[in-house]
């Protein structure tokens, strides 16, 4: 699982304050709905775990 931080800290390059949350799960949502466009047969997924990040679950064939 990678946290709300960690996300922000790679992607931005500061450090968070607390309100990035609602930041991250917009250009989330964004880059799952390219994802499913571009590969609507992926087996993998963007999961969200609540109040701490996000995860890439593979499933397998």
């Amino acid at each position: 699982v990678l946290t709300y931080a960690q996300i922000y800290e790679q992607v931005w390059g500061d450090f968070t304050t607390g309100n990035e949350n609602n930041t991250i799960g917009f250009h989330i949502c964004n880059l799952r709905e390219k994802l499913y466009q571009a590969n609507p047969d992926a087996l993998f997924y963007i999961r969200s775990v609540r109040e701490v990040g996000y995860c890439l679950d593979v499933d397998e064939p």
